[in-house]
């Protein structure tokens, strides 16, 4: 899951390496300004938005294509009613567990792709997220977390071509020292893997450009 994280209060380191101890990417934002740009790129499966007390103006402005989840130190049931009505998709109040936080959002981002119309199922193509395993018919592989990452990032974009320093930042995080090296292999090594176990290669370079997913190969 990659997912932005915001705070107006501070960040909680706790929960943010936490969640990438788990093999999340989590980017640090500021606050809502800067949160709301990042989201409106896509690619994101889920905007966390940590605040000392509820703010529903606040939501409203971060509402996005991306699931939307508010963290808060203390809320009454209006004020939570309030931040729902305004746009936040699930409400987490402190103290917090983190692996209830994490099943939480991952439900948040289950839910999402639900919704969300896919192009998989056009393909003949099945993602479970859960088990980070990819199929067609009864073919399938399964998926590191780099891999599923890429392959979550490029589905959203199928057809789009994505250049290298687009696929860095979001792979690796914008924190992160730059690995185009990295990249190019992750995406040689999983393109051999679709081909070998799945019999498409579905991933393709676009010299000079970046990398495209086809679902017609």
């Amino acid at each position: 899951m990659q997912l932005i994280y915001m705070s107006g209060h501070g960040d909680d380191h706790w929960l943010v390496e936490g969640l990438r101890q788990m093999g999340h990417i989590v980017e640090l934002a500021g606050w809502a300004q800067e949160t709301a740009a990042l989201a409106a790129e896509d690619g994101y499966d889920l905007v966390l938005a940590d605040m000392p007390r509820l703010d529903a103006a606040l939501i409203a402005r971060l509402s996005s294509e991306a699931p939307l989840a508010v963290l808060a130190d203390a809320a009454e049931p209006a004020e939570r009613a309030a931040a729902l009505r305004a746009g936040a998709d699930a409400c987490l109040i402190r103290p917090l567990h983190l692996i209830e936080v994490q099943t939480q959002l991952m439900a948040l981002v289950r839910l999402s792709d639900r919704l969300r119309p896919s192009p998989l199922q056009r393909a003949g193509l099945s993602l479970d997220r859960g088990a980070r395993r990819l199929s067609i018919g009864p073919r399938e592989t399964q998926l590191s977390a780099a891999e599923f990452r890429l392959m979550t990032f490029l589905l959203r974009r199928e057809g789009e071509v994505v250049d290298l320093a687009r696929l860095d930042r979001h792979l690796l995080g914008a924190e992160a020292e730059p690995q185009p090296q990295r990249i190019r292999a992750l995406v040689a090594r999983l393109r051999a893997k679709l081909r070998r176990e799945l019999g498409a290669a579905l991933l393709h370079a676009v010299r000079g450009h970046g990398y495209v997913l086809r679902l017609d190969d």
